[in-house]
């Protein structure tokens, strides 16, 4: 004898496992972003834009159907719109302060830090000008405005009033030279602000008292334009055993920590695991990523680095 109610239980249960499919293929259903698909905006400090550009091309040659549009800014300015929730991942020219880190600490905001580099700031001057080598001590003398003038000779002649060109205040270039060099004292009235590091390095070349800074990777490309001042650290850790001996911001020399003028190049990321965003920033610190750092003249942060026999002309006592 047929049962209706068989027929009403066989109906539940087919309604069940139909809607247990359904829910199972929404599931499996292919994800609209992915590491390596999608699309993410990235703001990279200025002094380390063509590096981020350089790495920018080459995740989206590997992976074609990612888009990665890249803005530049200053440091603070890419540190504010991270904390305020308006991009996802930013590469900056310096790490956060403890101002910074006080404020996110206290608005409990959740994001990660990778270091993907190791930078150095370099001290550029007139070809013409006969000044090979400073002191950190002399340079901090320099920029407060204790020395004004040039000694030597050359077209920057013994006498000539010293022309100050700084970065933008709120570039991680000018908050690194402040925090290592001037010792909480005030920078003197520079002659010129630019904005841009090639604004630095056509100041700069084009005025034969002047001096200024600039990061590796752009100096990469330029370095013929200006001349790269040798520094000198007094108080270099015995450690080291560079104290009285002066050093080029070559990338040996940085990562052996005799330069001192270097800082680190940090992502802070808020993207999520399944994001683009993650899939750029891991792209970034691997081996491929780290072999375009080398490249731009930086020192990679986590890859093994090999050091080549140096010839002396890099040190001079």
């Amino acid at each position: 004898m047929h049962d209706d109610r068989d027929d009403g239980y066989c109906s539940f249960c087919w309604g069940w496992i139909v809607l247990a499919i359904l829910a199972l293929a929404g599931c499996q259903e292919e994800r609209k972003e992915t590491p390596t698909k999608g699309h993410v905006t990235v703001i990279a400090s200025e002094s380390v834009s063509p590096l981020i550009k350089a790495e920018k091309l080459k995740f989206e040659e590997l992976y074609p159907d990612v888009h990665v549009t890249l803005e530049v800014a200053h440091a603070r300015e890419a540190i504010a719109r991270l904390f305020n929730d308006t991009i996802k991942v930013i590469v900056s020219s310096r790490s956060l302060n403890a101002e910074e880190r006080q404020v996110a600490q206290k608005g409990a905001l959740q994001f990660s830090e990778f270091r993907m580099a190791i930078d150095a700031i370099a001290i550029i001057v007139n070809n013409s000008n006969s000044a090979t080598r400073l002191r950190t001590t002399e340079l901090d003398s320099i920029f407060t405005g204790r020395v004004e003038r040039w000694p030597g000779s050359g077209r920057a002649s013994k006498g000539s009033p010293i022309e100050l060109c700084l970065p933008s205040r709120n570039s991680g270039t000018y908050e690194v030279f402040a925090s290592k060099i001037l010792n909480g004292e005030d920078v003197a009235k520079p002659e010129a602000v630019t904005a841009t590091s090639p604004e630095m390095m056509q100041f700069v070349s084009s005025h034969p008292a002047a001096i200024g800074m600039i990061g590796l990777n752009w100096l990469d490309s330029n370095e013929t334009r200006v001349k790269v001042l040798e520094l000198s650290d007094p108080f270099a850790p015995d450690s080291l055993g560079s104290r009285g001996k002066y050093f080029k911001p070559i990338q040996a020399y940085v990562y052996q920590g005799y330069y001192p003028l270097t800082r680190d190049i940090d992502i802070y990321s808020k993207a999520d695991l399944y994001s683009v965003g993650i899939g750029f920033v891991s792209f970034i610190t691997s081996a491929p990523g780290q072999k375009i750092v080398l490249n731009s003249g930086l020192v990679p942060a986590t890859m093994p680095v090999r050091l080549v026999q140096l010839t002396r002309e890099g040190e001079k006592q």
